[in-house]
């Protein structure tokens, strides 16, 4: 049996996820940083942005075997996160526990359910209020179908574009969120060494549970990503008008000219966002600029100030900034720029 060791394989902060290609890793960003996170699922970029105030925390772990690797994050603080997969490996995506169903791509989901994304397919993601921890399984289709096979006796139902999400029952559900908490927490005390014998029964474990929970799910009514017009057009309506208020973050938020630059309703744009974002647009629009001060004082360089950062954002009272700066992060900005 060969050994593999796992001690050396925990990033310090500020290594980043992407540059560990080994079994475990775990990686713990204490405050609100969106660079940190961008690499949070392996081989994809997540902008994610702060949607509440308080002190955010994020734990984040990884395994990876031969054939597929899971990623989990447990956040304490929503966040918005948007991005899309690559284009060699299926998603199998699922909120491993959250007090309330997230919202995903127009959709909300429940805690349990796994949402199935093909090859290169996009991703809006925001959990509700509190504590949300969720699990990414990334694998080749022709290894997941092989193993399917294997286990099932059959190919599962996969999107060929885009995704789908089908309701499991309570039973395969919790044993799936069990699964994959099973597998992170014991990954976590592994001390020292693991055998490859260890390694792959843990890995036939895992995939097991995602296959058993996919193929009693998809027996059911597939409810295909891009099969209800309702939620492709309130998810492009919320994309559109999420760009449009990037454009103009260095300005202040004008509803009128937003609802007519997306030939949509005020109201109709205030009901999407709280949908979307659990907030209105000019809420959005305010921590959207908060979110982009921060990024822009951690990339500061030495020359950088806190007056030039905020001025060239928009925000002309430099005392309310960093009244509604420390209100959201938990820090002053000068703080933020010392780091």
């Amino acid at each position: 049996m060969s050994p593999v060791a796992l001690s050396a394989f925990r990033p310090v902060r500020g290594t980043g996820m992407d540059e560990t290609m080994v079994p475990y890793s775990r990686f713990v960003v204490d405050g609100f940083d969106a660079d940190a996170l961008l690499g949070v699922v392996r081989d994809t970029r997540f902008e994610q942005r702060l949607l509440a105030a308080g002190h955010f925390r994020a734990c984040l772990q990884r395994l990876v075997f031969p054939e597929f690797s899971l990623d989990s994050g447990a956040y304490t603080l929503p966040i918005f996160a948007s991005g899309s997969f690559g284009r060699g490996s299926i998603a199998l995506a699922m909120a491993v526990s959250c007090r309330q169903p997230m919202w995903a791509n127009g959709r909300w989901i429940p805690a349990g359910q796994v949402m199935v994304f093909a090859e290169d397919s996009e991703l809006n993601v925001r959990p509700g209020p509190g504590g949300w921890q969720w699990a990414v399984l990334l694998i080749a289709r022709e290894v997941l179908q092989r193993e399917a096979v294997a286990r099932v006796g059959r190919e599962l139902r996969l999107p060929r574009s885009g995704w789908c999400s089908r309701a499991a029952d309570p039973a395969h559900a919790q044993a799936l969120r069990y699964g994959v908490s099973t597998a992170l927490e014991a990954a976590a005390h592994w001390q020292g060494l693991i055998t490859q014998e260890q390694s792959a029964a843990q890995s036939a474990l895992l995939l097991g549970a995602f296959v058993d929970a996919v193929s009693a799910a998809d027996a059911g009514p597939e409810r295909r990503g891009e099969g209800s017009w309702i939620e492709r057009h309130r998810d492009a309506v919320v994309r559109r008008a999420e760009n449009h208020l990037k454009v103009h973050l260095d300005r202040p938020f004008d509803s009128a000219a937003l609802s007519l630059a997306l030939g949509v309703g005020e109201r109709q744009l205030e009901r999407l966002f709280r949908d979307a974002y659990g907030h209105g647009p000019c809420h959005w629009h305010q921590l959207g600029r908060l979110n982009r001060a921060r990024s822009a004082l951690l990339q500061a360089d030495a020359t950088g100030s806190v007056t030039e950062i905020a001025l060239r954002l928009g925000f002309g009272h430099l005392g309310r900034f960093s009244l509604l700066y420390r209100t959201v992060f938990g820090e002053c900005p000068r703080d933020t720029l010392r780091r």
